[in-house]
C-alpha cells in the first residue's frame, strides 16, 4: 500500500467519565462496551475498538481506552501504537487525576499528534467551558502534545462532531506528510485471545510496521510457538494481508487459545529473538513521589506486555523524580524488543507511573557501575545514527561476523532501508559484508576484521620461527589459540588464502611465503636419511628403525632433531609415503614407477612376483608398492595381475 494511504489508529485518553466511549459511539456509530459489566456500570474496563472511514478512502481505526485508575494497564495496552490521540477532558469538571496520568503517559510514549476534545459541552456554561480549555490547554505546555487543536463537541446534540472529524482529517493528512510507522518488522502484541467455534484461535491486536499475510509462518512469543495465519479481518472484514496502522484479527493454527494471553506477540521467523536484559534512557516523572534505588523491583509496559524487572542504576546512586538517565532494566522474562521502541515502567505495586524510556540497545551487556567507560558507552549509544549504531554493535559483538538479520533489532526499517546504510558503510570502508547473495549474509567491523587478520599472520610467522621444520600449523589449532569463532576464523582464513598471503594444504596452514629451513644440524641430518633411503631402495627401514641405525652417528644427533628432518623431507615430498611406516625415497619411487610402466607396455599385464623380481624387493614392499600404484591410477588391479591405467597407454 503507498504511504500516502497508510491506515491509522485513533486513540482516547482521559480521566474516567469524561465521555470517551459516548464520543467514539457517536463519530463511528459503534458500541465500543461490549462487557456486560462495561454497559452496566457505564465504565470502560478493557479496549474497546471501532473504526471510520477517511475521505481518501482509507479506514481509521480507533481504541477507547478505559480512564479508570484500575485500568491504567489497559490503557496502556491501547495507547501503544496510536498514530492520533483524541485527548479527552470534561468541559465541566475540567482535568482531573487520570488526566494527567493519561497525559504523562501519551508523553513518554512520545505520541504528538493529537486533539484536544473538550466534551459534554452542553453541560457546561461558556465560562466554564472557556476555563477548562484554558486550563487544559495550559497543562499540555511541555509535552509532547503542546499546542494541538483544540474541539468542543457534545455527544448528545451532536455539536462540534462534523469539525472534530474535519479536524481528525487535517491531523492524519499531517501524520502522512511526516511519513514514517509503515516500514519495519511487523509486530502483533495480543490485546484479547478468544476461540470462534468451526475457525480455532483467534487473537486481535494493532499492527506495528510492516505487514502480515495469509498462510504466513510466524513465531508467538514467549512461547516460541510456530503458528500459521489461516485467516485474517481487518476492521471486521475478511483480507488477505494486513499492514502497519491497522486494527487485525488473526485466526491462527499450530496453538490453543489457552497458550495465549495479553502481551503474547506475533512476529516473524527470522526476528523472534528475545532478551532479558536492556539499556534504556529513562525519563522519571517529576509527580513519582519517591526515590528509586538500584535494583528496584519495577513494571515494564511495551505494547501490550507486562513483565516484572529490575532497575540497575550504573551512573547514580539514585534517582530523583524529574531525573534523566540511562540506565540498565534486568527483566524476569524475556521480551521481544527493538532499538527505538518505548516504554512505561510503574511501581511494583502498579498504583505510580514511574515515567518512561526508549530503547537504547536491545542486546546489552551487563555493565560495570559508576565507571568512566560505562558512562560514555552509555552516552554513545543513546546519540548514534544508524551507522554509528551498526559499528557499536560490530564492534561489541563476541563473534567476528554477526547474520544481517541481526542488525534489524538496532535498525527496525525497511529491508531497502537497512541495505542502503550497509552498502554506504562498505564503500567507506567500515564494514565487511560476506555472503551478500546467500540466505543469510554476515557482516564485519572493517577494522577489527584487518586486526583480526594481522593476528593470524602474526601467530603464524612466530609459528614457522619456532617449528622451521614443519609444513605449517593445524587450522583447528591456530583458531582455539586465537579464540577466534569458528565462522569468523574460516571467513579470514578464505580471504587470507584469496589475497595469496595464506596457502592451507589438508589442514595445515602456513604462510605463502612460508619454506621448511634446516639448521646446519638438520642439514646433516637431511643428507644422512636421503642417503640411507637412497641405497634402501623400496626396502627401507621405518621410522624406529632409522632412528636405531643413525643412533651411533659421529655427529651428536638427537632423536628429536631426526624425527623432525624425516618428516620436513616427507612434508617436502622429497620422501613418498606408500603405506603406514612405509616411505619411500622421490628418486627411488619415480624410477620403480617408471621401470613398472615400461614393463607394462611391454607385457600388458604384471604379478606380484613379477614386480617382485623388476624391483629387487620382497612381498612385503611389492603388495602396498603396487596398492599405491593403484591408488594413484598409474596401475589397475585385475584379478591376480596389475594393467597399466588407460593415462599412462600410448
Amino acid at each position: 500500500m503507498h504511504q500516502d494511504r497508510r491506515h491509522l489508529i485513533i486513540g482516547t485518553a482521559g480521566h474516567v467519565d469524561h465521555g470517551k466511549t459516548a464520543l467514539v459511539g457517536t463519530l463511528t456509530g459503534i458500541e465500543t462496551d461490549r462487557l456486560k459489566e462495561e454497559r452496566e456500570r457505564g465504565l470502560s474496563i478493557e479496549l474497546g475498538f471501532a473504526y471510520f472511514d477517511l475521505p481518501d478512502g482509507s479506514r481509521a481505526g480507533i481504541v477507547d481506552v478505559p480512564g479508570h485508575e484500575k485500568f491504567i494497564r489497559n490503557m496502556l495496552s491501547g495507547a501503544y501504537g496510536m498514530d492520533l490521540v483524541l485527548f479527552v477532558v470534561d468541559a465541566k469538571e475540567g482535568v482531573q487525576e487520570q488526566t494527567l496520568e493519561h497525559l504523562a503517559i501519551l508523553d513518554l510514549l512520545g505520541i504528538s499528534n493529537g486533539i484536544l476534545v473538550m466534551t459534554k459541552s452542553d453541560l457546561a456554561l461558556p465560562s466554564e467551558l472557556v476555563e477548562a480549555t484554558e486550563m487544559t490547554q495550559e497543562m499540555l505546555v511541555g509535552t509532547t502534545l503542546e499546542s494541538i487543536p483544540t474541539v468542543s463537541v457534545s455527544a448528545i446534540t451532536g455539536a462540534g462532531i462534523a469539525l472534530l472529524k474535519q479536524t481528525i482529517v487535517k491531523q492524519v493528512s499531517l501524520k502522512r506528510e511526516r511519513g514514517g510507522g509503515g516500514d519495519g518488522i511487523p509486530r502483533l502484541y495480543v490485546d484479547r485471545v478468544f476461540t470462534i467455534q468451526g475457525f480455532g484461535v483467534v487473537v486481535t491486536g494493532t499492527l506495528i510496521g510492516g505487514s502480515i499475510n495469509r498462510e504466513q509462518r510466524m513465531m508467538l512469543l514467549p512461547r516460541g510457538d510456530t503458528v500459521r495465519v489461516r485467516g485474517i479481518q481487518v476492521h471486521n472484514e475478511p483480507a488477505t494481508v494486513a499492514e502497519a496502522g491497522q486494527r487485525t484479527a488473526l485466526n491462527l493454527s499450530g496453538t490453543s487459545a489457552q497458550d495465549i494471553q495479553r502481551g503474547d506477540v506475533l512476529c516473524p521467523l527470522a526476528f523472534s529473538r528475545v532478551t532479558d536484559n536492556i539499556d534504556i534512557s529513562l525519563q522519571v516523572l517529576s509527580s513519582f513521589p519517591r526515590i528509586l534505588e538500584h535494583w528496584t523491583r519495577l513494571r515494564a509496559y511495551l505494547g501490550t506486555c507486562e513483565v516484572f524487572c529490575r532497575l540497575i542504576l550504573l551512573v547514580d546512586e539514585a534517582l530523583l523524580p524529574g531525573d534523566a538517565v540511562q540506565v540498565q532494566l534486568r527483566l524476569e522474562r524475556p521480551i521481544l524488543t527493538f532499538r527505538g521502541d518505548r516504554l512505561i515502567l510503574r511501581d511494583f505495586s502498579g498504583q505510580h507511573t514511574v515515567g518512561g524510556g526508549v530503547v537504547i540497545n536491545p542486546f546489552a551487556p551487563k555493565h560495570k557501575r559508576f565507571t568512566e567507560e560505562t558512562v560514555a558507552t552509555l552516552a554513545e549509544w543513546e546519540e548514534a545514527d544508524d551507522a554509528q549504531v551498526v559499528n557499536a554493535v560490530l564492534a561489541q559483538t563476541s563473534t567476528l561476523c554477526v547474520p544481517e538479520s541481526f542488525l534489524y533489532y538496532y535498525l527496525p526499517q525497511s529491508q531497502r532501508g537497512v541495505t542502503a546504510i550497509l552498502k554506504r558503510l562498505e564503500s567507506e570502508a567500515k564494514i565487511v559484508r560476506w555472503d551478500t547473495s546467500s540466505r543469510t549474509p554476515l557482516v564485519s567491523d572493517a577494522a577489527r576484521t584487518t586486526e583480526a587478520k594481522q593476528r593470524i599472520r602474526d601467530v603464524l610467522a612466530a609459528f614457522h620461527e619456532a617449528q622451521p621444520l614443519l609444513a605449517g600449523q593445524n587450522a583447528s589449532q591456530l583458531r582455539r589459540q586465537l579464540t577466534f569463532d569458528t565462522i569468523g576464523f574460516e571467513k579470514l582464513t578464505e580471504v587470507l588464502i584469496a589475497e595469496a598471503h595464506l596457502v592451507k594444504e589438508g589442514n595445515l596452514l602456513r604462510l605463502a611465503s612460508h619454506e621448511i629451513q634446516f639448521s646446519e644440524e638438520e642439514e646433516n641430518a637431511k643428507e644422512k636419511l636421503e642417503q640411507l633411503f637412497l641405497d634402501a631402495g623400496l626396502n627401507t627401514p621405518t621410522l624406529n628403525e632409522v632412528l636405531t641405525q643413525l643412533s651411533d652417528m659421529s655427529f651428536h644427533q638427537t632423536g628429536r632433531v631426526i624425527e623432525s628432518t624425516f618428516f620436513a623431507l616427507v612434508k617436502l615430498g622429497r620422501f613418498v609415503k606408500i603405506a603406514d611406516n612405509f616411505f619411500v625415497h622421490k628418486d627411488i619411487f619415480d624410477e620403480t614407477v617408471r621401470l613398472l610402466t615400461d614393463y607394462l607396455r611391454q607385457h600388458e599385464v604384471m604379478t606380484v612376483a613379477e614386480f617382485r623380481e623388476l624391483a629387487q624387493t620382497s612381498r612385503k614392499y611389492a603388495v602396498p608398492f603396487l596398492e599405491a600404484c593403484d591408488g594413484d591410477n598409474i596401475t589397475i588391479r585385475d584379478g591376480n595381475v596389475r594393467r597399466l591405467h588407460p593415462r599412462f597407454q600410448k
